[in-house]
């Protein structure tokens, strides 16, 4: 008896958490989403929740217990070390500062170019640090990406692949005189019968460091989700990824639903992050299943470590470069914080043609697989590019908020070989800027052009428009408001020089928004949480009451 006990106890620190499974209900892709099928999917995380309770409460203490159950056992086994304590969500975190926004003299530099961005992983990570008590990391916060995670009101275009408007008034919180202008580029939205068939490769990191809480479960959950989303002639593969790569899932039918929810009961965590041949193979496996005309993806879900095989971002991108040009988009969705790469994950979904999302609950999940993935990965706009010309004999300085890492040379707006961004279907994005004027302006002046610049994802044929920018000093419209309020938020807490020595701060920013929220600009109620200065710096985790 007392062998069998101790086995039972060195048995629970070998296994550690593992996600609990059941059956599932038989189900008809026909039918479209169900609620219920939510809450099937939502018990992935759930499980992973109660199982990691179960084992934290049930684990033996640490190894001088277990030498003395050994003793009193009557046999000489040496003790099981206990897991090491996980980090904490502010622990082992890697993000790269993109830098400041500066003010630029137009006289001296009148264009300004980027490629558009549609990431809202920034965003969404600010949202995972604040539920665990911590300010934002600043070195995370990327301004365009938490402005781009809200929407403004654009209208989707009818005529063309992509919309531009532009809209001016006074900035908030700047020096008065001061301009703030919105450039809002908006999509074609596609109806969900006219979507193209999907080819979905799912990428999943199994790895040791996807135990870490309920990581792997929120995956679970999220390609549970997916099934039940997608139509029944799309197609599912996995892949998983820990020392090696192995093809759990190949390409399957989803009306085949039972056998791609088997291969979601499977995925357990364990061993190195060898995320070089897991992305390999999943090309590999997209490439087997592609579908000409259609919608061909590779989703990354991971949590962004790589410590096998190539783990360096440039090299990892230059690697998965290439398949853009195939039509095969890569979409980097992160999970989980503490011993988290946003660089990597950031940084592999700009050179794969595709974007980067972070979900940390299981609601964000649901926004994006069952609300936006299917629709955002029809691409109907590649290699858009933006730019923005000022007539110096009007705007003495401009400083355009956020785009740093997405600049491109001005020259190569029109050189149509040049990657920029990939834009799919009903997608908004906008960019800010803020005008200083000379003394010749007036209201009404026209002072710069906005232009936007795509190619067809099909023809390859080259599309550009423009719309004038107007100055203005009137009262910021709410949409106006909302992207200012969202920009000096994300600036403010960044440490950003120019918006800190303006003198407000997060209780002022609080209040705007709270204003904001009894009119009902939509949106607002999610940025409240993020404007709390009683957030602390990240600590250890052990440390934490």
């Amino acid at each position: 008896m007392k062998n069998t006990t101790l086995l039972a106890m060195l048995l629970v620190v070998g296994l550690g958490a593992t996600a609990c499974s059941g059956d599932s209900e038989p189900h008809d892709p026909t039918e479209g989403t169900q609620g219920a099928d939510h809450e099937e999917a939502r018990r992935y995380v759930e499980d992973y929740d109660e199982q990691a309770d179960m084992d934290g409460a049930g684990a033996p203490a640490p190894s001088t217990t277990l030498k003395e159950s050994a003793a009193d056992a009557g046999v000489g086994v040496e003790p099981v070390p206990v897991p090491p304590i996980p980090p904490g969500p502010g622990e082992d975190n890697t993000f790269t500062d993109v830098g400041e926004t500066v003010w630029v003299r137009a006289q001296e530099d009148p264009q300004s170019t980027f490629a558009l961005d549609v990431d809202t992983g920034s965003y969404r990570v600010a949202h995972a640090m604040v539920a665990e008590g911590l300010a934002p990391e600043p070195d995370s916060i990327r301004v365009e990406e938490w402005v781009n995670a809200f929407e403004y009101g654009d209208q989707a275009p009818e005529d063309t692949a992509l919309g531009l408007q532009v809209e001016t008034g006074a900035a908030p919180r700047a020096a008065e005189g001061t301009a703030l202008v919105r450039v809002g580029v908006s999509s074609v939205e596609i109806a969900d019968e006219d979507r193209p068939q999907a080819n979905i490769t799912f990428v999943v990191d199994t790895s040791g460091s996807m135990d870490i809480r309920n990581r792997l479960g929120l995956v679970q959950s999220s390609l549970a989700l997916l099934v039940d989303s997608l139509n029944p002639d799309d197609t599912i593969a996995i892949v998983i990824y820990g020392d090696e790569a192995t093809p759990l899932l190949e390409p399957t039918r989803v009306a085949d639903r039972d056998t791609i929810i088997n291969a979601i009961e499977d995925l357990r965590p364990g061993g190195s992050t060898n995320m070089e041949a897991g992305l390999r193979m999943g090309y590999s496996q997209a490439r087997t299943a592609h579908v000409e005309d259609g919608i061909n993806a590779v989703v990354l879900a991971s949590d962004g470590v790589a410590n096998v095989g190539v783990s360096d971002g440039g090299a990892l991108a230059e690697e998965i470069a290439g398949a853009g040009e195939e039509g095969i988009h890569l979409v980097t969705v992160g999970y989980g914080m503490g011993n988290y790469n946003d660089t990597l994950m950031e940084q592999l979904a700009n050179q794969g043609d595709g974007f980067y999302a972070y979900l940390d609950t299981f609601e964000e999940a649901e926004q994006l697989f069952v609300e936006d993935l299917t629709e955002t990965l029809t691409v109907v706009a590649r290699d858009a590019k933006s730019q923005v010309e000022f007539d110096p004999e009007f705007v003495e300085s401009y400083r355009l908020i956020g785009y740093q890492n997405r600049a491109l040379e001005d020259d190569e707006f029109r050189d149509d070989t040049v990657d920029a961004g990939e834009l799919g279907a009903g997608h908004q994005v906008s960019a800010l800027y803020e005008l200083v004027p000379t003394g010749a302006v007036t209201d009404g002046t026209v002072v710069g052009e906005a232009r936007l610049r795509w190619a067809d994802p099909d023809s390859g044929e080259t599309t550009e428009v423009n719309a004038p920018i107007e100055w203005s000093q009137a009262e910021a419209t709410d949409a106006l408001q909302l992207a200012a309020l969202v920009a000096d938020s994300a600036e403010l807490l960044k440490g950003n020089s120019i918006v800190s020595e303006r003198g407000f701060t997060l209780k002022d920013l609080r209040e705007e928004a709270e204003t904001l929220a009894g009119s009902d600009v939509a949106g607002i109620e999610d940025l409240l949480d993020l404007l709390d200065e009683d957030l602390r710096a990240p600590v250890p985790y052990e440390e934490r009451d």
